[in-house]
């Protein structure tokens, strides 16, 4: 490599040659201005060499900020060394760069830097996996900003972002001042109605390709209850309510898909019955998907109107039919009545807001 650099610095024009030379040689220069000049204007070029942009970013901050932040001839190996060895002002130049690589990301995740990890998740133009997400949400969740921020992102994994919603949950009802205004008790319940709409929020948003790992995550949580059954087969997510059968029937989740596609009682009712839920669900879950299965064929429908229609079925049908040992089941599906409702009226709101 060292003979074709020799040979390609050979044939380069003289101007090129003295002018890279003159470039080389300011570095030696005494005052950090002449170097940062030099940085400003060489930060955004190709045309320069990977030596002196290598040199820049091992200079003072004010020297190497600029080159971190915009040369495209550093690596994301290059990026990743930064996030991990440099200063905080380079961590967070670096943080902020368009198009910063999931290798830096990550680096960058994995550091004590909480102000470089905030800068990096509010970065629209970095790129970090939801593996590298996954990461910052693990060692800084924890700081409320940062949460935030990282609920705010589209591509946040569905697991993560109901583990930051259950965290805030905490948070909120394990304050003091919460506690003194309402109360230990008033306090648990709002707890876990806090949490009930989180996954609720987390099954109207999670991506089709998510939802396997989603489910996944609601297991090991404990979560996957006939509540989240229920949400999920009103809201019409039926590929996350096959993904949470094939989980806990251990049948395959294509074996899953065809007997729910099918929608006969005796296979769906076993199916149900092999997850470990009581027969009163049986029919409210078969009656949610005949009517989503009988919606999909129109040309287009409202996914929070036909949730809604779908839940208020359901309760009329449990007030008519339910028995009084029941009575559990009808007060859930009134809570998931009100909760697609108000669903529904804030997807109407958003469309006239849009029209």
């Amino acid at each position: 490599m060292l003979a074709d650099a020799v040979t390609e610095q050979k044939f380069l024009p003289k101007e090129t040659r003295e002018a890279e030379a003159a470039l080389l040689f300011a570095l030696d220069d005494i005052s950090p201005r002449v170097r940062r000049t030099m940085a400003v204007h060489v930060a955004a070029s190709e045309r320069v060499p990977r030596q002196l942009v290598l040199s820049l970013v091992k200079d003072v901050d004010d020297v190497a900020t600029p080159v971190i932040g915009q040369s495209p001839l550093l690596t994301g190996a290059d990026l990743a060394s930064l996030a991990r060895t440099g200063s905080r002002a380079a961590r967070l130049a670096l943080a902020r760069r368009a198009g910063l690589p999931d290798e830096a990301c990550r680096a960058l995740a994995h550091g004590d830097d909480a102000d470089a990890a905030r800068e990096m998740i509010c970065n629209r133009q970095a790129a970090p996996s939801a593996d590298t997400l996954r990461i910052a949400a693990q060692r800084f969740g924890g700081d409320g900003r940062i949460r935030e921020f990282l609920l705010e992102r589209g591509d946040l994994p569905a697991d993560v972002r109901h583990g930051l919603l259950q965290s805030l949950s905490d948070s909120l009802t394990q304050s003091n001042l919460v506690t003194g205004l309402l109360g230990a008790e008033r306090t648990e319940r709002l707890r876990m109605e806090v949490q009930d709409r989180a996954i609720s929020a987390v099954i109207e948003e999670v991506a089709p390709e998510d939802v396997v790992e989603f489910s996944q995550h609601l297991r090991a949580q404990g979560a996957l209850t006939v509540a989240v059954l229920l949400k999920a087969v009103c809201s019409g997510r039926i590929d996350l309510f096959a993904a949470a059968l094939s989980l806990l029937t251990g049948h395959s989740e294509r074996r899953v898909r065809a007997i729910i596609a099918e929608a006969r009682e005796p296979a769906f009712a076993a199916l149900v019955r092999s997850a470990g839920f009581p027969p009163a669900v049986v029919p409210l879950l078969l009656a949610a998907i005949r009517v989503w299965k009988d919606a999909s064929g129109q040309d287009e429908i409202d996914a929070a109107d036909v949730a809604a229609s779908v839940i208020q079925r359901l309760v009329g049908r449990q007030r008519h039919e339910g028995t009084a040992a029941e009575a559990a089941l009808l007060d859930l599906l009134e809570i998931l009545s009100s909760e697609t409702q108000r669903s529904a009226m804030r997807h109407r709101l958003e469309r006239h807001l849009a029209a």
